[in-house]
């Protein structure tokens, strides 16, 4: 069921429950959803309503995008087929330490899978979600670890940069990293990957606050760079490890020590199905669950 309660989500949630309707009385078309922010409660006074018309063959009846009431409905169609080809990664997280092809077409598949874990079928009773809560969770993984890897790439861009003492592109990537890691709290908290203009409303959906500019860490000014890299360093280890750790939260009890360079600057931790590692660059150390959880003690302090 959709939550929303802006005036805009529900015009815009009558109009398309109106068209899916008329769309769904042809045979030809099996399913009709609704996508993206608006499935789950977000839209704005010019945002569009998105549809997905599914076919059970490839004639698909003739779609055509129109303006209703002053809204724009975009269709699309795909038939059962592709959607069902899409659905199966989200079956399992199977991505391996030595096998990262899988990961790679999951994160060219990203956008796919979003649309997937927003659409709602239409019904005459209302509208349903389309995937099952396990398939929810496989999601959420998929989506953390995709921010994560972005993660990694901006760490790196940073360091080279103030290697460089180049502090005018560090502040860019400093934004962007900041972005990314409210994006990757809010998909660890179960919230998709829908874009920047909606981090606000996710954040506050997930965390009860007001995402005001401070809250997201986007602030205006520079960052004082130094030669102390742990002061910016720190604490985006700290809250990527706590991302992961929503998804991933079992570490057992014992404790072991990991290799000491992985506490270095610089190292940031994923999961993969296959256990934990960290990694800095091109450079990925497995840990065992013990070495872990000194990692983490040791390494979030």
């Amino acid at each position: 069921m959709m939550a929303w309660r802006s005036s805009s989500a529900r015009a815009r949630e009558a109009i398309a429950a109106t068209i899916a309707a008329g769309l769904v009385a042809d045979p030809a078309v099996g399913e009709v959803w609704l996508e993206g922010a608006l499935a789950v409660g977000l839209a704005h006074a010019r945002s569009d309503v998105d549809l997905r018309v599914i076919v059970e063959r490839a004639t698909a009846p003739e779609l055509r995008s129109r303006v209703v009431d002053g809204v724009r409905v975009d269709l699309a169609a795909d038939t059962r087929g592709a959607v069902d080809a899409a659905r199966r990664l989200l079956g399992s997280f199977d991505v391996r330490f030595d096998d990262v092809e899988v990961f790679r077409h999951v994160r060219a598949e990203i956008g796919s899978l979003t649309r997937l874990r927003t659409a709602l079928r239409y019904v005459p009773a209302g509208w349903r979600p389309v995937i099952t809560d396990p398939e929810r969770d496989v999601y959420r993984r998929w989506a953390v670890a995709d921010q994560v890897e972005q993660i990694h790439s901006l760490t790196e861009d940073l360091l080279g940069l103030l290697d460089d003492r180049m502090y005018f592109e560090a502040d860019l990537v400093w934004r962007q990293l900041m972005l990314c890691l409210a994006t990757l709290e809010c998909a660890a908290a179960g919230e998709p990957l829908l874009g920047t203009k909606w981090l606000p409303a996710l954040w506050r959906r997930t965390t009860g606050q007001l995402a005001t500019a401070d809250a997201l860490m986007l602030s205006l000014a520079p960052m004082s760079w130094g030669e102390d890299t742990s002061a910016w360093f720190a604490p985006v280890r700290q809250r990527v490890t706590d991302a992961i750790l929503r998804c991933w939260p079992d570490l057992g009890e014992a404790e072991d020590a990991p290799p000491a360079y992985t506490l270095d600057p610089g190292w940031l931790p994923q999961r993969y199905a296959d256990g934990w590692f960290v990694r800095l660059g091109d450079h990925r150390t497995r840990l065992s669950p013990g070495q872990f959880r000194r990692w983490r003690r040791t390494a979030t302090q």
